[in-house]
């Protein structure tokens, strides 16, 4: 039987507020003590095994939700009042952020959709640049908007870039 070195890896939680104790004062001040708790886990494993895991992934939440109908559609159906309410804020400001959501559809499901990797599409979302025909055509096509929405979309979110620099 071999031995197998442990690792303890240590990490902050956080804290839930703090409190502080009058311990005198005078005239130029009162002096105390701040209190905040802080939560502490540490974790040992074996060298070389990952350990149990503890809940589920981001990932596999995702799934999880998305595999119930009612959730997803209560999903879709956010997006698209995000949507409306940043229309709503932002009459003539109209981002490809706000049409993926308008269609209820997250940044990894475009990217899915368009056969491209989410951080792309964020990328898009952020700093469109100057992207190609074909790039914008897929977006209508996904979107299930006109391609005119899409430009339209593309040179608020560069002009906003440049008036923001």
């Amino acid at each position: 039987m071999t031995s197998q070195l442990m690792n303890t890896e240590i990490s902050v939680i956080g804290t839930t507020g703090s409190a502080f104790l009058p311990l005198g004062g005078s005239h130029s001040g009162i002096y105390g003590l701040q209190i905040t708790p802080v939560y502490i886990a540490m974790n040992r494993h074996v060298v070389g095994d990952n350990g149990p895991k503890r809940g589920i992934s981001a990932t596999d939440r995702g799934a999880r939700v998305r595999s119930n109908a009612l959730r997803a559609a209560a999903i879709v159906k956010g997006r698209q009042r995000l949507a409306k309410v940043a229309d709503q804020r932002n009459p003539g400001f109209r981002p490809l952020s706000t049409l993926r959501l308008a269609a209820g559809l997250s940044q990894a499901e475009l990217a899915d959709k368009m056969d491209m990797k989410q951080p792309n599409i964020a990328r898009l979302e952020k700093k469109p640049g100057d992207p190609s025909l074909s790039t914008l055509q897929k977006l209508a096509a996904v979107l299930r908007v006109d391609i005119r929405e899409v430009i339209a979309a593309v040179e608020v979110t560069n002009k906003a870039e440049v008036d923001h620099a």
